[in-house]
Order: C-alpha cells, then structure tokens, then sequence
C-alpha cells in the first residue's frame, strides 16, 4: 500500500472528489451488508486545469457490487449540454409495440372497421391506423418516461441510504428499473443508426 501512495505522489495524482453515496461497493445479504469506498478517480494538476469543471458522480447499484463511476468532462467554458432538432420521418412500426396491448387493440379497430372495397381504401385505412398507433405511441412513451423517472427517484432514495434494512426492496426496484429501461431500449433501438445502440448496453465482443 505504501509503494501505491508513493506512486501516486510521484505522478502528482490527487482525488477528484465525488457526488452521490459515499461507498462504491457491497458485498452480503440483507441481514449482514458490507460496504466500503474501494474506487476513485484520480487526476494530476495539469487535467485539473484543463477540466476545471469536471464532476465526478457515483452511480447506482445495479448488476454488479461496484457502483460504476462517470466523469463529466467539462472544460472552463463548458456549463452546459445543447439539444438537437430531430426532423421527422416517414411512418415506422416499432418493435417495442408488439408485446403492448394498446396496439393490438388500434389494429384490430381498424381491421374491424368499415371494409375497403379498392386499394385507395385500404390505403385509407393504413394512413388512419399508422396515424392512431403514433398518437398512442406519443402517449404512451410519455407515459413511460414518467414511469422511469418515478422509479428512478425511489430507487435513488433507496439506494443512497443503503443498508440491511432495505436490501429486500432495493433489489426489487433494481429489478422493475430494468425491465422499463429495456422497454426504453426497444424504443430507441429502432429510432438509431449508431452500432453502439443495437448492440445494447451490454458486455458483448463489440466492446472489446
């Protein structure tokens, strides 16, 4: 131990300080937990100076014993993230829509609708049903933000102040997190181009 802080002194590394729980790992069950700060982030003066803004947050404790550890890299002149302005495109049936409900009951009102007697009409009805399914879409992608976001604060408040005693239900939430965050996923999925994206967030030889 004595060799690793001689050799952080020798590199000038300093601790970046942390936001969020104080212990980035645990190991037990419910009824003996043990928790310790085993991991950091380092930075000598040089990358302090060039990222003076820059924060480090420890996550949540989901999938593994270690929470994972995020640096926002923020330059002097940098306080904020800017938006994009997405254009929309032709009519897309998502994948994430199979397994709901609400969209087996809009093909099945229009199916049941008034029959098509010419391809104009049939066509009619595909450009009214398309129409339905983004509006429940809209709404029901809402809908699932907001679940998110709930369940996110409950799991955040739970996770913050872990312990023996809530054990039991942290898991619970880390579980019923997980499954909105793949619905999400599924949404996205679609909606991007980018490699990283279908390939999911998951520990897979495109990473490596």
């Amino acid at each position: 131990m004595s060799n690793f802080r001689e050799t952080l002194n020798y590199c000038g590394l300093a601790d970046l300080g942390f936001r969020g729980p104080k212990f980035t790992w645990c190991r037990g069950k419910a009824t003996s937990l043990i928790q310790e700060w085993l991991d950091r982030m380092l930075g000598n003066r040089e990358w302090m100076d060039l990222f003076p803004n820059s924060r480090v947050h420890h996550l949540n404790l989901r999938g593994s014993d270690h929470r994972p550890l995020l640096v926002e890299l923020l330059r002097a002149d940098e306080f904020s993230f800017f938006g994009k302005n997405w254009k929309r495109g032709r009519f897309h049936f998502e994948e994430a829509w199979v397994d709901e409900a609400g969209c087996s009951n809009i093909i099945k009102e229009h199916s049941n609708s008034r029959s098509a007697d010419s391809l104009d009409g049939v066509a009619s009805k595909l450009r009214l049903c398309a129409s339905d399914l983004e509006k429940w879409n809209l709404d029901s992608f809402r809908s699932l933000k907001l679940q998110v976001r709930k369940m996110k604060t409950a799991f955040d408040r739970i996770d913050k102040q872990l312990s023996s005693h809530n054990w039991k239900e942290h898991q619970c939430l880390e579980k019923a997190l997980s499954a909105l965050r793949y619905k999400e996923e599924r949404y996205w999925k679609q909606r991007s181009k980018d490699t990283w994206l279908k390939c999911g967030d998951r520990n897979s030889k495109f990473f490596h």
